[in-house]
């Protein structure tokens, strides 16, 4: 079945200018696109009617993130994060939208040239309308896929770019064949990963434990938010790896990460998360930190 395209936005930014959507373009023959040397960040702004204001959250983070990014594979002069900053406002200005907001941000090796190219440099930014996904209140049921995830010292996943995602498209067109609703990719040592595009979270006893970066991991900006809101609640996280069985003893679990936001694991491989009679449905600390996850986005909790 084929999933239904969003709408189509008004506006893009395309090298800084800010042009109508159809008229952003790239040529078929830049390496950004031949040879997949592009990287990205994705980015949600929200909505709060009380100021009527759009909030992005955790912009500079992002944006010290797409640097560490654009540096890995080595792109020549591309724009900072003041300039990227500042297009990005003058895009979701233009575009006018009054709802939470999906921001994808996009470096990439443009024109035409080889798999070496650094240069020319093109860049692009889009925002469209994306509201929460109901998986954030009725949670999902994974898989563990058979792809494992690509090593730091192949295809280094700490890092957004492009290339990293044919791993993730293979691990949830298999999850997706299988009825599941999303993935969870082990890495070559057989313990727990990510999933397609978010990091896990298990609960064991009353504390919190995720796969460190070192797992083969993105360095995700939601998951550091997710370490920080746990630990100002008193509960203790621990960032260590955890093996398939582990995952399966679990008392619950989520999934995190910018587009999905937090999402309950209900069931792994068709085994309800947790026992009793809270089996296969959100678990506490789950709803406990999507509580205070929202306070956060929505400015009720300023920090």
């Amino acid at each position: 079945m084929t999933t239904p395209a969003p709408q189509r936005p008004p506006y893009a930014t395309q090298n800084g200018k800010v042009v109508p959507f159809e008229e952003a373009k790239v040529s078929i023959m830049a390496p950004g696109l031949t040879f997949a040397a592009a990287v990205f960040e994705g980015l949600r702004a929200y909505w709060n009617e009380e100021t009527e204001q759009l909030s992005v959250f955790r912009a500079p983070e992002h944006l010290e993130r797409l640097n560490f990014s654009m540096s890995m594979i080595e792109l020549d002069n591309p724009p900072s994060a003041e300039e990227f900053t500042a297009q990005m406002v003058e895009l979701l200005r233009a575009c006018a939208y009054r709802e939470d907001t999906y921001i994808r941000i996009q470096a990439y090796v443009d024109d035409w040239g080889d798999m070496l190219a650094t240069g020319p440099v093109g860049s692009s930014i889009i925002c469209r309308q994306r509201a929460r996904v109901p998986a954030f209140e009725e949670g999902r049921h994974f898989g563990v896929s058979s792809w494992r995830r690509n090593a730091d010292d192949a295809s280094p996943p700490r890092i957004k770019a492009t290339a990293n995602y044919l791993n993730s498209r293979l691990a949830g067109l298999e999850a997706k064949r299988s009825g599941y609703g999303g993935a969870i990719i082990l890495n070559r040592d057989g313990s727990l990963s990510e999933g397609p595009g978010g990091c896990i979270f298990i609960r064991r006893g009353d504390s919190l434990v995720t796969p460190p970066v070192s797992a083969g991991i993105l360095e995700s900006v939601t998951r550091y938010t997710m370490i920080d809101l746990a630990r100002e609640a008193g509960i203790e996280v621990t960032e260590r790896d955890i093996g398939r069985t582990e995952l399966h003893l679990a008392a619950e679990a989520f999934y995190c990460g910018t587009g999905q936001e937090m999402v309950p694991i209900l069931s792994v491989d068709g085994k309800s998360m947790g026992d009793g009679a809270g089996a296969g449905a959100p678990g506490k600390v789950t709803r406990q930190l999507q509580k205070r996850y929202d306070d956060v986005i929505r400015g009720r909790d300023e920090r």
